[in-house]
């Protein structure tokens, strides 16, 4: 897959999954994010991301996010940044809106 049409799955999985998300149609697990929250919190690298995707827990692997996390780890490793920045954008709002609510959901636990 070449890189423009990876972004552009990219951008369009991202959002998709954010509107699911704010329609409640799309329920993360816990783990999921827990995830986000450390990656929006993270340094926006290649090398981060893929470290984060080398540890993930069965129910996170098992779930959707990691579908927008491998091919954003491969953008952001990208040379041409013009082309990565509208889905990386995606992918951010996507894993902020996650992160803000990880910290109510642990409330919710303890």
């Amino acid at each position: 897959m070449t890189t423009i049409a990876m972004a552009q799955a990219l951008e369009r999985d991202a959002l998709v999954f954010l509107a699911e998300y704010d329609a409640g149609s799309w329920r993360p697990t816990v783990g999921e994010h827990l995830l986000a929250e450390g990656l929006a919190r993270s340094p926006w690298d290649g090398t981060v991301f893929r470290a984060a995707l080398r540890s993930l827990t069965d129910d996170v692997r098992g779930g959707r996010l990691v579908d927008v996390l491998a091919p954003a780890a491969s953008l952001l490793e990208s040379v041409d940044t013009f082309v990565a920045r509208p889905a990386l954008l995606a992918v951010r709002q996507l894993l902020d809106a996650l992160a803000v609510d990880a910290a109510s959901l642990l409330a919710q636990d303890g």
